[in-house]
């Protein structure tokens, strides 16, 4: 039936069109004559080295829609006026770049005025908090990585673990976009796949409040557009290499073996039209290869079967990476553009396990590897309207294990990782082994229309389908006739057993909105509404107290089935196909509506206040809709987890900003931003179910809350006069019932409390700076970017040296913060000119003053390289290490400083 309903509603929101985010911007202005200050009609406005123009109407205006980001000359040209240049015009992603040409009439063709262009400072169609990053300021910062870039954004704050958040919103409420296509992984609302910054045209970071046209996030929006080729071939090749370079060794053992190939990369990019079509056809490609030993390393003391090792170093947090991209565009007529691109991005890399650190062989490797294909077709059906035709395919899946093969004989009994505390493991392997796919299938068109000079408006739908395999489990002992097979041999568990999660599923997403932007001279209005459906697909428990269909408490008379029940036990799972209506029901559609609104009021030529508000839905992780698999609830035991809930509603917000934007002397620039954000329906585990034989377990529901609030405040100095700098400051509060969806059900395990009141987030840092300097001077150039943020929240703990101190309750969740944090790097680079081609040579140093950053701490000091906790610890023959070793935890120190020596070649 819901198969059907999917089909009614494809069919009911195709006439509407179908949705995409933002991917250009619009240039408009007003022509006039210089000496009478009419306005002239007819003129031909056109974007020089594109097929983009316009005429001016009637009364001299005029507008060209779907620019890509950029920067851009504009000509305009008519009969009796001396042609008019202004180059250097920045386009950015949703927003309106104003170009007003003032024309001198004359009766012979005179050459043609050429005026440098200067952007706006304050854009004044601009209703919420947005940062526009382009592809020039990013190859000027000391950043690698889209991360790096990332993270200076105002509003983002990083966790202990380095996940990102937007104003105080989990890590899952944040949409990445990349060409107005959705690349977030629907499994854990990650990023899915990885961009190069060498393919980036330009990011936009939405903080605040974003438009009807963006769904299915809470707390932001990153939405990046890649490069395409132009009409004159470009290309580029750059390589570099570098290595840590501390004497921070206490911690990081072998970091001061300096090895300048222990980091090595090579990436170049090649673009243009295609020869012989007569600028038709355009490509772009990119690619990018990595290597990097990281910093934590290990000692081969022992091999996985317990014999002596040669004791070398390993290297434990190590990295490898391939990015790629690809476009072509091909465009047969003026009003209609086809392109096809593709992304790929593949990591193979090592989280450093402490336990293993001298038997490093014996960890699991990880294995990511993500693809997505892009058609886009543009049709121009005037300069003022136009539509997008879109199709994606996202492709992503990742590998857990330690050896490909499941029956490799090099495994080791689960026995031999059996170790006292406080001790590294001097054998065994990890048996844990992961696997996981996301497929997901969009369909999309968009219609897109200038209205009149004051309404552009934007309407469309959406339609996603998802397909998501998931199988989890650690490899057991092989056994015959009930009895364990020795020597030991690897075997994987059963799909019916408890100990194995494997499940297939097929949600499905569909959304529609309408968007207008009203622009007027005295205020600019954003108003959407946006409608969103969503089908899991999933399976709900009838009885929660007999959950598991594969073992069923339920007599088999209740089932009418005629079998013994001393029998039942045995032959339960040949009944599955027959139990299943008396152990699930379908999951619930959802269908909601949000709307959204933003306003601006430029109250100067130079100056604009803004405010926003709006709903804002997102559908919980997938992980959280079927965490563990169909119910397979063990018959014996307590507290066996947390259980997935199709049946979840969407997650939701309402966010306020008010916010104000000045500009002065042309190139500085202030903006000032509050806001409050009100969380409701956040995922978290249900209170303790019992079933009939006294098992206990969670099934996740939605009950948590949080609010957040804060302040941005940013000043900007664009190049001139050699230097230009950025300064941004987030000062915010963000409390709430829960971190993470299983806090709850791991108070209630350990005879905790249910969140009664609201207390800080894992990751609520209250004052967060960024601050950046770029100077250049005849080919010199000097970037620096220090970095500083209060420290984040932790749980005190209890050891017995502080209960023999009196310290023994009242020790409240986030009650006390880790210590500061800040970091400088550097970028130092000189550009030559070698045979025409342009030669950029670079150093860039990261954690220039090899600052010890402490991201984690011990519970009971708040330090992270002291703790009373191994005070009573004592000397264990079976422990090959001391304890003070073991206790020096390298995790819970940032990176040490690291220096990349490299070189650009473009043309």
């Amino acid at each position: 039936m819901k198969k059907y309903l999917h089909a009614i509603l494809i069919l009911l929101l195709i006439p509407i069109q179908l949705l995409f985010a933002g991917t250009t911007g619009k240039i408009a202005g007003k022509v006039i004559d210089k000496n009478t200050g009419e306005p002239i009609p007819f003129v031909n406005v056109i974007i020089e080295g594109t097929n983009f123009g316009a005429a001016s109407d009637i009364e001299g205006e005029y507008v060209i829609l779907n620019l890509p980001p950029g920067k851009y000359n504009v000509k305009a040209q008519a009969i009796g006026y001396q042609a008019q240049i202004v180059q250097n015009i920045q386009v950015s992603i949703d927003l309106t770049s104003k170009v007003d040409f003032s024309l001198s009439e004359t009766a012979v063709e005179l050459e043609t005025i050429v005026v440098e262009g200067k952007s706006d400072l304050v854009r004044k169609d601009v209703t919420s908090s947005q940062s526009l990053i382009s592809s020039d300021q990013i190859e000027q910062l000391p950043v690698s990585e889209f991360d790096d870039v990332l993270q200076l954004q105002a509003g983002v704050t990083r966790g202990a673990d380095g996940s990102f958040h937007i104003r105080g919103g989990r890590t899952s409420e944040i949409a990445y976009w990349v060409n107005g296509i959705s690349v977030t992984d629907a499994y854990d609302n990650s990023r899915g796949i990885q961009i190069d910054n060498n393919s980036i045209q330009e990011l936009q970071v939405i903080s605040g409040t974003f438009n009807a046209e963006y769904g299915n996030a809470m707390s932001g929006i990153v939405n990046t557009v890649t490069k395409e080729g132009g009409r004159d071939f470009s290309g580029n090749f750059m390589m570099y290499t570098g290595d840590h370079v501390s004497n921070f060794t206490e911690y990081f053992p072998n970091v001061d073996d300096l090895n300048p190939f222990s980091t090595y990369n090579f990436q170049g990019s090649l673009g243009g039209s295609v020869p012989f079509t007569n600028n038709l056809i355009s490509f772009f490609i990119n690619g990018r290869y990595n290597y990097d030993d990281g910093y934590l390393y290990g000692e081969r003391r022992y091999n996985p079967d317990g014999t002596q090792a040669n004791r070398a170093v390993v290297p434990m947090n190590w990295r490898k990476i391939y990015y790629g991209q690809g476009n072509i565009s091909f465009s047969p007529a003026q009003e209609l553009k086809i392109n096809i691109e593709g992304l790929y991005s593949k990591e193979d890399y090592r989280d450093y396990n402490h336990q293993f650190r001298w038997n490093p062989d014996g960890d699991v490797t990880k294995y990511a590897e993500s693809y997505n294909a892009t058609g886009t077709i543009t049709h121009m059906l005037s300069s003022s309207s136009f539509y997008t035709v879109k199709g994606s395919y996202f492709n992503k899946d990742f590998n857990e294990y330690t050896y490909e093969n499941p029956y490799d004989s090099r495994y080791q009994h689960p026995d031999s990782l059996n170790t006292v505390s406080y001790a590294f493991r001097t054998k065994g392997t990890n048996l844990h082994r992961f696997y996981r796919e996301t497929e997901t299938y969009l369909g999309r068109v968009d219609f897109t229309s200038q209205v009149n000079k004051e309404n552009l408006l934007k309407f469309g739908a959406e339609i996603k389908s998802h397909l998501m395999k998931f199988d989890d489990y650690n490899l057991e002992p092989a056994r015959k006739n009930g009895v364990e097979i020795e020597p030991f041999q690897p075997s994987i568990p059963g799909l019916d057993q408890t100990n194995r999660v494997t499940y297939d599923t097929e949600p499905f997403e569909a959304s529609a909105y309408l968007q207008d932007k009203l622009e007027f001279e005295d205020v600019i209005i954003n108003i959407g509404l946006r409608l969103d459906y969503f089908d899991s697909n999933g399976k709900v428990l009838v009885d929660v107290k007999d959950p598991n269909i594969y073992g069923p408490l339920r007599l088999p008379s209740f089932f009418g089935i005629n079998l013994p029940d001393d029998r039942w036990g045995n032959e339960a799972s040949k009944y599955t196909s027959l139990l299943e209506p008396y152990f699930y029901k379908d999951s619930e559609t959802k269908f909601k509506v949000s709307p959204r609104f933003g306003i601006a009021y430029p109250i100067s030529a130079t100056g604009v206040v803004h405010f926003s508000y709006g709903h804002f839905l997102q559908i919980p992780p997938f992980q959280n809709l079927f965490q563990n698999g169909p119910y397979k609830i063990p018959n014996s035991g307590t507290n066996v987890g947390v259980y997935g809930n199709p049946n979840l509603e969407p997650q939701k917000t309402i966010m306020y900003e008010i916010g104000f934007r000045q500009e002065f002397s042309d190139n500085l620039l202030v903006d000032v931003t509050g806001f409050y954000r009100d969380v409701r329906d956040w995922t978290t585990a249900g209170p303790l179910i019992q079933t009939y034989n006294l098992v206990t377990y969670s099934i996740f529901i939605n009950k948590d809350y949080a609010n957040v609030k804060g302040l941005t405040f940013t000043f900007n100095k664009r190049f001139s006069d050699n230097f230009a700098f950025d300064l941004n400051y987030t000062y915010q509060v963000a409390e709430g019932s829960n971190s993470s969806p299983e806090d709850e059900y791991n108070a209630a395990i350990g005879s905790g409390e249910p969140s009664l009141f609201l207390i800080p987030m894992d990751w609520d840092q209250n004052h967060l700076l960024n601050a950046s300097l770029f100077l250049g001077y005849d080919g010199w150039g000097l970037s620096t970017l220090a970095r500083y943020g209060t420290g984040l929240p932790y749980t005190p703990s209890i050891t017995q040296y502080t209960a023999d101190r009196g310290i023994t309750s009242g020790l409240l969740r986030n009650s006390r913060y880790r210590p500061s944090q800040f970091t400088v790097d550097l970028k130092l680079d000189k550009s030559f000119n070698l045979m025409g081609l342009d030669l950029n040579a670079f150093i860039k140093i990261y954690n220039l003053f090899d600052n010890k950053v402490a991201v984690n701490v011990f519970g009971d000091t708040g330090q992270p390289d002291f703790t009373t906790e191994t005070q009573n610890v004592g000397y264990d023959p079976n422990r090959p290490n001391t304890v003070e070793e073991y206790v020096k935890y390298p995790t819970h120190y940032g990176e040490p400083r690291n220096v990349q020596l490299g070189f650009e070649i473009s043309f």
